[in-house]
């Protein structure tokens, strides 16, 4: 690895009159926002004296010389470098009104470099920012466009900052160009530059293996501009569709881990993902090819989570999928979408996943095989002569019996998860013949009720001794044992839910009979709710649901 390393200020970096830094058309664009400008800010005006703070390290590629200039792709870097010249343009625009000759130095020095015939702009950045700071550059820019432009933002920003009266801008000036340093390195090597960064910046962590991935396939194409330009596009596109899921607890890590398992064999923990990437990059012979493949599977993934692709049962059963967390098994679901599979074929593995996650998590099954099962079935149900046959057989093989899930659910602690509503909806469902004439799946508008409260003590009466104690009598230590079982808990519309709170059954009962749920109506025929009534209410819901989650109900 051949890397000239030298620790120099922001003013010598800066200052050499042909060099020429420019933002590969990969990398990502500006995004820092005020957090980030502030941490700067603060830490140029605490600096006293002889003091410099140090910025890190600056990795470029030295690219070409073209014109009389030296040009210099930046891998690492871009983010702090383009927040100071963001600055200095911000000095450069005070100081006009002050000191001409200043700002015509900065200009010229360090936002522009020069040969004897041309000129070039000091620092180029990526294809979606470079105009918006060309125009900034060119004072063309208005404080409108702040509402939607970072590197405006970051301007006014600035603007602001060198005007307040404790701040003197020669002296801001003069800190930004020496006493700011860092470390710039640089190769003739995007293999090299590529190493460098990856051994700066990966440290295993989820947030930033993507981009690792994009930065490593993106080199392999780096000399081909318009293939460049196209995969860009295309990765933007990628990156669109799994942020739209990222805010419910998803990441596009997840992803881009399904993507592989959906394609390749084995099953990779999130540190090594970016290395097994750069494997199966490296073995590709289409780049192109390959990131069109991401692109249309992660069209796929996003009408997966959100149930949309307009078949009203799979739409149905794609929804139940995220609320009882099984979007493990999108690694195989991508690909029976991949093979055309129809909605009768959809449907039928769509029930045997919901049976077999639902059994296994009644039941405390450990989850660590449920990547390799969904692994082996997206990579080896298509070579069988029948694959939705192979699917719901291999799947049932290891769902746990009749046995284990009824003793298991009649008998376990739930709680106020989307997975226990759901469980609750199907059986009301089930009571109501599967009709289906009211809706009771409104996450907001119907509640988890614990029949017997999970408090048996109101706060306003502490230290008194509650109905609910009394009805308990010298039980009443138990109470943590059967508070969380099924057969204390129903639904309950979220009106009357807090107007039941933990008050006697008696008083819940009022209550209760105002709801039009059945399986919450049922409750009112009981005199009295104690442990005893838990536990036969619990044996008889867990017979409905070993009847909804049956084994039989997926062939």
């Amino acid at each position: 690895m051949s890397i000239d390393t030298k620790r120099l200020s922001i003013g010598k970096m800066l200052g050499s009159v042909n060099e020429v830094y420019r933002i590969p058309l990969y990398q990502r664009t500006y995004n820092w926002g005020k957090d980030q400008w502030n941490d700067l800010w603060e830490d140029l005006i605490r600096l006293e004296g002889e003091e410099t703070h140090f910025l890190g390290s600056v990795i470029t590629i030295s690219s070409e010389r073209k014109r009389g200039f030296c040009y210099f792709e930046v891998v690492d870097g871009q983010q702090r470098i383009t927040t100071i010249l963001i600055l200095l343009t911000a000095i450069r625009d005070l100081a006009e009104e002050i000191d001409k000759d200043r700002a015509a130095y900065i200009n010229n020095y360090f936002l522009k470099s020069s040969t004897i015939d041309e000129q070039e702009a000091k620092f180029i950045l990526g294809r979606k920012d470079n105009k918006v700071f060309k125009r900034l550059v060119e004072k063309k820019t208005t404080k409108d466009e702040a509402k939607s432009k970072k590197i405006i933002q970051a301007y006014y920003f600035f603007q602001e900052k060198l005007q307040e009266k404790s701040i003197s801008w020669q002296n801001v000036y003069t800190r930004v160009l020496d006493s700011f340093d860092l470390v710039l390195m640089v190769t003739d090597s995007y293999y090299d530059a590529f190493r460098l960064f990856e051994t700066l910046n990966n440290r295993g962590l989820s947030l930033s293996s993507v981009d690792l991935i994009k930065n490593y396939l993106l080199s392999k194409i780096a000399s081909n501009e318009s293939m460049l330009e196209e995969c860009i596009e295309i990765w933007d596109r990628i990156i669109e569709n799994v942020e739209e899921i990222e805010s419910v607890r998803h990441d596009k890590v997840r992803f881009f881990r399904h993507y592989l398992f959906s394609i390749e064999y084995g099953i990779v923990p999130i540190p090594k993902l970016y290395s097994r990437y750069q494997k199966h990059i490296d073995n590709t012979e289409n780049i192109v090819l390959l990131v069109e493949d991401i692109w249309l599977k992660s069209e796929l993934y996003v009408k997966l989570y959100n149930g949309i692709l307009g078949i009203k049962e799979v739409d149905e059963r794609l929804n139940t999928l995220v609320r009882i967390e099984a979007t493990t098994c999108y690694p195989l679901l991508i690909k029976c979408l991949s093979m055309n599979l129809n909605s009768d074929q959809l449907i039928k593995i769509l029930k045997a996943i919901e049976v077999f996650t639902l059994r296994r998590s009644i039941c405390n099954i450990s989850t660590r095989d449920i990547d390799r099962i969904y692994n082996h079935l997206a990579l080896e149900s298509f070579d069988k002569e029948n694959p939705v046959s192979y699917v719901i057989d291999y799947l049932k093989k290891r769902t746990p019996s009749d046995t284990e899930f009824y003793l298991s659910f009649r008998s376990r602690e739930f709680t106020r998860s989307p997975q226990t509503k759901y469980i609750l909806e199907m059986i009301e469902n089930a009571l109501t013949n599967n009709t289906k004439e009211k809706m009771i799946n409104t996450r907001t508008d119907v509640h988890i009720e614990h029949i017997m409260p999970r408090e048996l003590v109101r706060k306003r009466t502490k230290g008194s001794v509650s109905t609910w104690e009394k009805d308990l009598g010298s039980r009443y230590s138990e109470h943590l044992l059967f508070v969380n079982r099924i057969g204390n808990l129903t639904l309950l519309g979220s009106e009357l839910n807090i107007g039941a709170s933990n008050n006697p059954f008696e008083d819940k009962k009022q209550r209760y009979v105002q709801s039009n749920i059945l399986l919450t109506k049922e409750i009112c025929k009981k005199k009295k709710w104690t442990f005893q009534e838990i536990e036969n209410r619990s044996q008889y819901l867990a017979g409905i649901a070993k009847q909804i989650w049956s084994l039989k109900s997926i062939n």
